[in-house]
């Protein structure tokens, strides 16, 4: 078991994870699956939009150079010769003279090359009787050739590429891909993993609990979060401390594309999650130089890599967000793994623990122009709330001691949230 004596730094073992994994086969999936997923390749449009020249307002469609001398005060008079409603092609034509009555988004008729809406005209001089036209209406503006018409092509034309590969597919891109009648799209799938907690003293939520048990709550917190990133979790059944158990219970998770392991890979006399691994298949690293999380394991099984996560709540919930949450990004075709940073003001001191890569959780707040922050309650792994009270974990390099007003790197957990922070809240009138 090459490396499982030492303890890797961080960046290593987030390194020979990655290494480990590879985006999964492109497949086609329809326009409603594909939010969220990456592009595997381009995607180039057959169409082009709009379809044809179409009226941007509801007015009247004309010839510039019949309203060249129209003002507010000595309007053109024009024949009414018809309308055209929006999804209709009509027969109107409008000839030297005369106007249409058009809809936002209808054709333009032959004949004409502008556009001019209603309240640039007096709009009641028109009249329909028995289908037959006999209406004028008064043009109170001068207009320009094109005026106010979307061309062909003037948002897609044939051939433009879409949605380029690489692409995360969000709701923008959706609507353009149904604009240019695109049904199905070449993706990266999402990502199947397989959460299997372990350990007697697991006691699913919902079921009896005796003297000595806890809650199934690591597992429910991380299938939350994988579901957060896109992928397909699975919970399996909680494992009992037996290498006989866990071999079977693993044996359920190993045609998922990733299967985390929940507790079990410590040094306790019960921690038999890494010798079933090493057993199993092929154990990599075991233990990395940072709090919380420190005994971490990662190996495969039958080709399906493999990671064993600490039973500490807060410990698995930090090591899913470093190494749990780049593999999944990098099985569906990201390329972006990592949680964005930054860098605010620490309003109070803080120390790497006993020379290891340190991960405190923190509030991230704005005080001013600047972004500040400070511990998220009492730091003990064991302490869950932590992780609901703050909105980043602050990173302290080994041997590290920050003092209050030193800045601070801040691996952001909600990217929006910390988005909106970084930028003044700003009411526009």
């Amino acid at each position: 078991m090459p490396g499982t004596d030492t303890f890797l730094s961080v960046n290593e073992a987030r390194t020979r994870i990655l290494a480990a994994v590879r985006p999964l086969a492109p497949v086609s999936l329809a326009l409603a699956e594909v939010h969220g997923l990456v592009t595997a390749e381009d995607v180039a449009s057959q169409v082009d939009v709009p379809g044809f020249d179409n009226s941007a307002f509801d007015g009247y469609a004309l010839r510039a150079a019949d309203v060249a001398g129209a003002r507010a005060d000595a309007g053109v008079s024009l024949r009414v010769v018809g309308e055209v409603a929006a999804g209709q092609a009509g027969e109107v034509h409008v000839e030297p003279g005369t106007a249409a009555r058009i809809m936002t988004g209808a054709p333009i008729p032959p004949g004409a090359d502008a556009v001019l809406p209603f309240e640039d005209t007096d709009g009641v001089h028109w009249a329909q009787k028995s289908g037959a036209a006999n209406g004028e209406v008064h043009v109170l503006e001068t207009a320009e050739p094109g005026e106010n018409i979307r061309r062909r092509g003037g948002d897609v034309a044939r051939g433009d590429v879409v949605a380029p590969k690489g692409r995360v597919l969000d709701a923008a891109h959706i609507g353009v891909l149904a604009s240019v009648d695109v049904t199905e799209v070449r993706v990266h799938p999402r990502a199947r993993v397989a959460i299997l907690p372990t350990g007697d003293e697991i006691v699913e939520v919902g079921d009896p609990i005796a003297p000595g048990q806890v809650r199934n709550s690591n597992a429910w917190g991380l299938d939350a979060l994988a579901r957060r990133y896109g992928a397909i979790a699975e919970r399996l059944p909680i494992a009992p401390d037996t290498e006989a158990g866990l071999r079977a219970a693993i044996r359920h998770g190993r045609d998922a594309d990733l299967l985390v392991t929940i507790g079990g890979v410590s040094m306790g006399d019960y921690d038999l999650v890494r010798n079933v691994i090493a057993s199993a298949g092929r154990m990599d690293f075991w233990q990395i130089n940072m709090r919380p999380g420190k005994p971490l394991a990662f190996g495969e099984i039958d080709g399906t890599p493999v990671i064993g996560l600490p039973g500490n709540p807060v410990s698995s919930m930090v090591c899913f967000e470093l190494f749990v949450r780049p593999a999944l990004l990098k099985l569906m075709g990201h390329t972006r793994l990592v949680n964005p940073m930054v860098q605010p003001r620490a309003l109070e001191p803080m120390r790497s623990s006993s020379g290891k890569r340190t991960y405190v959780r923190v509030t991230v707040s704005r005080d001013g122009d600047e972004l500040v922050c400070a511990p998220a309650g009492e730091q003990d792994s064991f302490r869950l709330t932590s992780m609901t009270e703050g909105n980043g974990l602050a990173v302290l390099a080994e041997g590290a001691e920050i003092h209050a007003g030193d800045p601070v790197t801040v691996i952001a957990l909600d990217e929006r949230e910390m988005l909106l922070l970084s930028q003044p809240a700003t009411l526009i009138p």
